[in-house]
This record gives structure tokens, sequence and C-alpha cells, in this order.
């Protein structure tokens, strides 16, 4: 088992004397079944990344840009399922209005999904309704 080991890693035997490349043992074969098993293990290697790296990254970096543009008054969705409108926005976190009175504060990297971007129209009926629940 050693001695089959060795004569992988050498390119053949260890006596010396060369094998008959027709013969069926791999390693008889010498570089060119070495050659073969590097050339098998980049190919997948590439695929792997193709199929999984490489979609990965892209939806990161959506993701992240999707978190630098959010804006107050943005309809959002976290990965807990919580929707609501984006009250304030500090470094990190954002506080959202989920309810008439509920407001709860998460982390940029908590968000999911922006559901609907802020409309100056939005912005004035929010501001209408809310002098409207202070006057009462």
């Amino acid at each position: 088992m050693l001695e089959k080991f060795i004569d992988l890693i050498n390119f053949g035997s260890t006596d010396g004397t060369a094998a008959p490349a027709a013969s069926g043992d791999p390693a008889a074969q010498g570089a060119g079944g070495f050659l073969g098993s590097w050339l098998f293990i980049i190919v997948i290697f590439v695929l792997f990344w193709l199929l999984l790296i490489l979609p990965q990254r892209r939806q990161e970096k959506k993701h992240k840009e999707m978190k630098s543009k959010l804006e107050k008054g943005d309809k959002i969705v976290n990965q807990a399922g919580i929707i609501g409108k984006i009250v304030s926005i500090s470094n990190d976190k954002i506080r959202i209005r989920t309810g008439d009175n509920t407001q709860i504060d998460i982390t940029k990297g908590s968000i999911a999904a922006v559901l609907s971007k802020a409309s100056s129209e939005e912005e004035k009926e929010e501001k209408e309704e809310s002098k409207d629940k202070e006057e009462k």
C-alpha cells in the first residue's frame, strides 16, 4: 500500500524501472493520470465557483446597495416578517412604525426587502395624520 502511494508521488515505480503505459494500473500511467486528476479537481472548483459563490456575492452586493438607499418613509419587511414604515435612520439602527402607536428599533442587517419607496405625497399625508392625532 505504501509502495503504491510512493509510486503515485514519484510518477513511477520505486525500483527505477519504468512500468508499461498500456497497463491498467493508475500508478503506471504516470503523469497522465496525475494531470487528469488535477484537471478534474480544477473543473469541479470552477463549477463550484460559478454555481454557488458568484451568485451569493451578487446577492450580497444587491442587499448592501438596498440598505444604503433606505430613506425615511420607505415601507420595509424584516427577516422576521414584520412590516413597517421607516420613522428614523441612524448609523446601524432603524426605527420603524408597525402600527398606530407601535415603533420598533431594528438593525439594518435584518431588513429583508423594501416593499415600497416613500413618495413626497405619502410624507405629506403622514405629517397631516400626525398633526391630527396630536390635536386630538
